[in-house]
């Protein structure tokens, strides 16, 4: 009986703004970001798309310039 395929734990991929690599739960983080930051990802980086990945970092950077945006 062939041997049973084992699921990859800790698939990696490409943020597609900064180019760093995630994982793949960072990777669907963006998912569950508020609509105006996937916008303002997307004002900088016309190419990416809601199914793009995002690393965390690029996450926290964009939410940081939403928050000091506040008045």
């Amino acid at each position: 009986m062939p041997k049973a395929k084992e699921k990859n734990k800790n698939k990696q991929y490409k943020c597609h703004i900064c180019g760093r690599g995630i994982d793949e739960k960072c990777a669907l983080m963006h998912v569950k970001t508020e609509e105006y930051l996937i916008d303002l990802i997307k004002k900088d980086h016309p190419n990416w798309r809601n199914d793009s990945s995002a690393c965390s970092e690029c996450i926290v950077y964009y939410r940081k310039l939403i928050k000091d945006a506040e008045i």
